[in-house]
């Protein structure tokens, strides 16, 4: 039994309304989709004509509205969504902080292929999925897009919140979508201001939450070449983007290959698509439990493009060979800036497994 370390009473206002809207964001990942999924057939079984007829016509399309992630999206979102309130109390409770390391011009689309995916990805929503962290100073002209599985489209009301952060799904006919998107600024779909597409990948996905630990940088990539398929296929360069302190947000109890947790981890992984990480984070009044996560800096490092020429038909050796230059990139980017983001880093290695 660890001993509980109190939080102090005397905390001002502005970090009880962060801690609160970190636990609001972390609980809506958590359960949002079954609650506003049961509230929905409340609503349709128990509710009064005109929340049936709503639920109805509502449900009507959702189901004609259904490809929506797979069909881009909607591009990027709503700007007051992505900039309210509860997502800047968000940004500024770690805070989650944007490294630009080289221009990315804006003529042009891109996969961001990013690591570690920690528990819930918070690096990667904060920095591409809200306006919070400055992507869109940084990479002018850059529109952002990140990824999640498809089955979220589906889920009534709990969809037109990923959609209004500008999220689409994961899908390889989606992220192809979004990447043979056109460049010219006159293009219908670019009236929004932006030319470019920027598709946000979490390339290790619920595999690697299953590592979530501080420090214990083992990314799950050897055997994940997809990305690099569809970025021969579109000519389309792949950037490597590190989350520091993504790691340090939660712990969990030890899980190693053949252990009951682990076996029974995968199982459910394996069946869902969602791996059910055994975290531990802080809560409300005390920093030793809950789910809420520590306030830990999250530094999202995003390097230079590895890039690519356009192949049709790209061979095993093809893939292999970029995913190695990949690889390469994102061992140098973690190497170069671990020394500035990780705490006694010279005891610290990124693993590829």
């Amino acid at each position: 039994m660890r001993k509980i370390e109190w939080a102090p009473l005397n905390v001002p206002l502005r970090r009880r309304l962060e801690t609160l809207s970190a636990f609001c964001i972390m609980t809506l990942f958590l359960f949002g989709e079954l609650w506003l999924l049961l509230y929905y057939v409340y609503l349709l079984i128990f509710g009064g004509l005109l929340a049936k007829t709503f639920c109805v016509i509502y449900g009507i399309f959702i189901y004609y509205d259904r490809e929506a992630g797979v069909n881009c999206g909607r591009g990027q979102g709503s700007k007051w969504f992505r900039n309210m309130y509860v997502v800047r109390l968000f940004q500024s409770y770690f805070p989650a902080t944007l490294h630009k390391t080289v221009d990315l011009p804006a003529d042009r689309n891109y996969i961001f292929a990013a690591f570690p995916h920690g528990v819930l990805s918070f690096g990667c929503f904060a920095n591409f999925g809200t306006d919070t962290t400055g992507f869109y100073k940084l990479y002018p002209g850059i529109r952002t897009r990140p990824c999640t599985l498809n089955f979220h489209f589906v889920i009534p009301f709990y969809r037109e919140v990923l959609l209004s952060w500008g999220l689409a799904s994961c899908a390889s006919r989606s992220v192809l979508n979004m990447l043979t998107a056109s460049n010219n600024p006159h293009h219908p779909t670019n009236r929004d201001g932006y030319t470019s597409n920027a598709v946000v990948l979490v390339v290790g996905g619920a595999a690697e939450s299953l590592h979530t630990r501080p420090n214990n940088y083992r990314l799950v990539l050897k055997n994940r070449k997809g990305f690099c398929k569809i970025a021969l296929k579109t000519g389309t360069s792949i950037v490597p983007v590190i989350n520091f302190g993504e790691l340090d947000l939660y712990d969990q109890p030890p899980n190693p290959v053949g252990s009951k947790l682990r076996n029974f981890q995968e199982w459910v992984k394996n069946r869902t698509g969602i791996a059910p990480a055994a975290f531990r984070g802080r809560g409300f009044f005390q920093y030793t439990y809950g789910i809420i996560p520590r306030r830990k800096p999250l530094n999202t490092v995003i390097g230079g493009p590895v890039e690519t020429e356009k192949i049709e038909n790209p061979t095993q050796a093809d893939v292999d060979e970029l995913h190695a230059r990949f690889c390469t990139a994102l061992e140098d980017l973690f190497e170069k800036y671990k020394v500035k983001f990780v705490e006694n880093y010279k005891n610290v290695k990124l693993v590829l497994e």
